[in-house]
């Protein structure tokens, strides 16, 4: 499985941290390291009210998500792949990742794509630091490895919180059940 536009799922086994019930997207995966959004943690941000803090008027229901520990400053919209902005980087024949300067100023004048959230920060890894922490390759612990799975507008998109990483959980469970069998 490519990495890039597919699922980490955080293990029931992480509890108590940043990470527990964490759904994240991969939006880079190279020799130099990997990127992701955390798909399912909302920040206290709604649109608008973010949108107030930068006097653009973005009267658009929703919330801003946190993307992760990593450049909480930097700006992110994950989205459907129809739509693109200056700086538009295609994750697969589903999904894109912009971040540009005209992003909000599109979104606040109605140029929206189909599907869409928006992100403050990311989440990282040094280089190949995220496949070993899928196996479990020491020092990270295989009862910790990231479960993962295929992404697709639903999960993406149509769920967050809890309900989203029990979704993408049950997928994770889903293909490698179909894995096994094959």
């Amino acid at each position: 499985m490519t990495h890039v536009g597919n699922l980490l799922i955080a293990p029931p086994t992480i509890k108590d941290s940043f990470w527990h019930k964490t759904v994240i997207i991969v939006t880079e995966h190279h020799h130099h390291g990997s990127i992701g959004l955390v798909l399912n943690k909302r920040s206290h941000y709604t649109i608008a009210e973010f949108g107030q803090q930068l006097n653009i008027p973005l009267n658009i229901p929703g919330y801003v998500y946190m993307g992760g520990p990593v450049n909480p400053q930097s700006l992110s919209l994950l989205h459907s792949a129809e739509w693109c902005c200056s700086n538009t980087m295609q994750l697969n024949q589903q999904f894109s990742v912009s971040s540009a300067e005209d992003v909000l100023p599109k979104l606040s004048g109605g140029d929206r794509p189909m599907y869409w959230r928006l992100f403050l920060g990311m989440c990282g890894w040094g280089p190949g630091q995220l496949v070993n922490e899928i196996k479990g390759v020491a020092p990270y612990k295989h009862q910790n490895s990231w479960c993962t799975a295929s992404a697709d507008h639903d999960v993406v998109f149509e769920n967050d919180s809890k309900d989203q990483w029990c979704k993408a959980l049950d997928r994770s469970g889903s293909e490698f059940s179909q894995n096994i069998l094959l």
